[in-house]
């Protein structure tokens, strides 16, 4: 009797295993959910359409685009949490959303950085650094000679408290060690804008969100924010190498998973994403809009992104302007 019941106790556990195996090899079986940080048009939501589309056909199935901007992406955040851990919903979010706001509202996005994982980095670009072309200001070292020579005479534009382009000013400030007023603005668009309309002598944003404004001769874009040059605009120099060595910022946006995630499921999506990039066309087609393909190692990602939160985290804490839970 008990060596039946061993059997049939080894037989139900191979079936579960199967079971599993096969729930495992059938994913996805249905649409798949991308909640989306930031509006409908914004930088990050047209990495996700494009790449979105790819990864549907490749997978065979819907991905749908759900958009819900808010409170720097906490709501986008807060959604995909209470949805079902089961795969088919993820978040897509921005640098400042991931890395930036848990340390500018610890109280509500603290938490992120264990809440979640990463999946996939969906694009990368450079900021630059751009002024209003009536300015004398031709480059970087111009920058920081008319700070330090009237203090809080020249006004930063940024897009919103506890951005990129807030965290970038600051971080400026910081490594520059000057002082220049940063004014808010109602969003990126509205930040070149008011750069171009002479409101702001200077912005860092992203170079899609400035090409606009740089096109019509209004603004000059006098520096990029990475490491080196960055390769959609190789002729534009670095800031480090401009006049402010270690200065380098690059933003980017990703998809991530609640923690409770199965790896198995996140890790078919990234080989999903990473099988996108290799398909010239959709290279391409982020290249037009300004962006690189990121990197859709799940590990790779994860150390990326852990890394860039330990940079922000020191930059805010050396901000008061950032500061806004103490």
């Amino acid at each position: 009797m008990s060596n039946l019941l061993c059997l049939s106790a080894a037989i139900g556990g191979a079936l579960l295993t199967l079971s599993v195996s096969a729930q495992a090899q059938n994913y996805p079986e249905r649409p798949i959910r991308i909640v989306v940080a930031t509006p409908a048009g914004s930088t990050p939501d047209l990495g996700a359409r494009l790449v979105g589309a790819f990864v549907s056909a490749d997978l065979k199935q819907p991905v749908v685009i759900d958009n819900r901007p808010g409170v720097n992406g906490t709501l986008a955040a807060r959604e995909v949490l209470k949805a079902a851990a089961d795969g088919y919903t993820f978040l897509m979010a921005p640098q400042s959303t991931m890395s930036i706001t848990p340390h500018v509202y610890p109280k509500q996005a603290g938490s992120f950085l264990t809440d979640f994982y990463a999946v996939s980095q969906i694009y990368r670009t450079d900021f630059s650094l751009v002024v209003n072309s009536a300015s004398n200001l031709h480059s970087v070292n111009d920058v920081i000679a008319a700070a330090k020579k009237s203090p809080g005479k020249l006004t930063a534009a940024y897009a919103a408290i506890g951005s990129a382009s807030h965290a970038s000013i600051e971080l400026f400030k910081q490594t520059a060690r000057v002082d220049i007023y940063a004014v808010p603005f109602n969003g990126s668009p509205a930040a070149a804008l008011g750069v171009a309309s002479g409101e702001a002598d200077l912005l860092f944003e992203s170079i899609p969100s400035t090409e606009s404004v740089v096109a019509s001769g209004r603004v000059r874009r006098i520096a990029v924010t990475g490491s080196k040059r960055f390769p959609l605009a190789p002729a534009i120099p670095t800031v480090a190498e401009s006049g402010l060595p270690n200065f380098a910022v690059t933003t980017w946006a990703g998809l991530f998973a609640s923690k409770d995630v199965p790896r198995d499921r996140a890790e078919k999506i990234a080989s999903a994403v990473a099988r996108a990039f290799a398909n010239p066309e959709l290279v391409k087609k982020l290249s037009d809009a300004g962006f690189l393909p990121g990197d859709s190692s799940l590990a790779a990602f994860q150390r990326f992104w852990q890394s860039e939160s330990e940079v922000w985290k020191t930059t805010v804490a050396h901000a008061p302007a950032l500061q806004q839970e103490r």
